[in-house]
């Protein structure tokens, strides 16, 4: 009896050795062990590497910049940013009888196309492409307020200039960079032009022809050009020639070109106190007699000029009568032209201030030294 209870006990005892998995168990047979399990990490149909989502290969990742074909950043493969029909600029393609000159590009079907247009084409001319200086002096005949007699003006401008041309004609735009005015009455009334009128004018687009003469030498004249100040350009439209200017501060065509808050463009008066006045300006200038150096390097002319003004405002009411300038041939404070331009040739890229800091060396002194 005691022999059939140990051999029960035994057998007990091996059921639960092998259903536990003792080390006598064979474990590539076992059915649940972890490197046959079909859910292994290795052997999971889902695992990252193969993921047909993963993102190296996802050809629609919105961040894949490198295969993204229509990353609308990516300038080298858009060859029509930028560039809207009929739109114009400055090509890279050289031109011109001496090769100086850039052709201008226009849009066509989104690309850029030469045009025959030549930044600088002299031909038989002097070439008088590029960056000047020019000095405009005028010599008038004022009646000057508060004096009421007749005195000696003087008004001095620099101008920026960069030219185009087109072998006889030349495209200018010039820009204002300073005005300085005086008179032979100024220690009565001197009128100061502050900065900010000259800077209120900005670029006028001109146009000038040359002419070779008998004797050899090229002339440079420019018609008439009309400058109406300080009033809205839609009042006078083309004809400036036959425009009145207002007298009225509050007329719906003043506008306030200096953005001072006052009308028109403002000047300072300085007699025994400094005051105020706000004008509106209507002025012609004509250029002739003109003569280019055969390097192109100066050019210096004759000019006619008008000029009217009407004072919208004034601090002192007996300034209101303004001055009355008329052009005067011969001075009497000076010999020589009353009334011309002088130009110089500048390096490129030079600005208005080089200009004003360099006049001294860049122009001839002036016929009166100026307060």
């Amino acid at each position: 009896m005691k022999k059939i209870v140990v051999i029960l006990a035994a057998f007990i005892l091996a059921l639960f050795v092998v259903s536990c998995g003792g080390d006598s168990g064979n474990s590539d047979t076992n059915p649940t062990e972890e490197p046959t399990n079909p859910t292994e990490e290795p052997t999971n149909p889902t695992e990252e590497p193969t993921n047909p989502t993963e993102e190296p290969t996802n050809p629609t990742d919105p961040t894949d910049e490198p295969t993204n074909p229509t990353d609308p950043t990516d300038e080298p493969t858009n060859p029509t940013e930028g560039c809207t029909e009929g739109e114009t600029r400055l090509g890279e393609t050289v031109c011109g009888s001496t090769q100086h000159g850039k052709l201008y590009q226009i849009c066509k079907d989104g690309d850029w196309e030469d045009t025959e247009k030549c930044t600088c084409d002299p031909g038989e001319y002097p070439e008088v492409c590029g960056y000047y200086g020019q000095k405009m002096w005028f010599t008038s005949t004022s009646k000057v307020p508060l004096v009421g007699d007749l005195a000696e003006g003087w008004t001095r401008t620099y101008f920026h200039i960069v030219q185009e041309q087109e072998q006889e004609k030349v495209h200018i735009k010039a820009t204002y960079c300073n005005i300085k005015i005086d008179n032979s009455a100024s220690s009565i009334l001197q009128i100061i032009m502050p900065q900010s009128f000259a800077d209120a004018l900005g670029t006028a687009d001109k146009e000038s022809v040359m002419a070779k003469r008998e004797d050899g030498t090229f002339d440079f004249t420019q018609d008439v050009f009309w400058e109406i100040r300080g009033i809205d350009p839609n009042c006078y439209g083309n004809n400036p020639a036959g425009y009145t200017l207002p007298t009225n501060q509050n007329d719906p065509c003043v506008q306030d070109w200096d953005n001072d808050g006052m009308p028109g463009l403002t000047l300072n008066a300085k007699s025994l106190t400094t005051s105020v006045l706000s004008i509106v300006e209507k002025s012609s200038s004509t250029i002739y007699d003109g003569n280019v150096s055969e390097d192109g390097l100066k050019i210096n002319a004759l000019v006619s000029w008008t000029d009217e003004q009407k004072v919208l405002y004034a601090e002192n009411s007996m300034l209101k009568t303004g001055s009355e300038n008329q052009i005067k041939d011969n001075s009497d404070k000076f010999d020589g032209i009353a009334n011309f331009i002088e130009q110089v040739k500048i390096e490129d890229g030079s600005d208005c201030a080089y200009i004003v800091n360099n006049a001294a060396t860049i122009f001839s002194p002036d016929p009166v030294t100026l307060k």
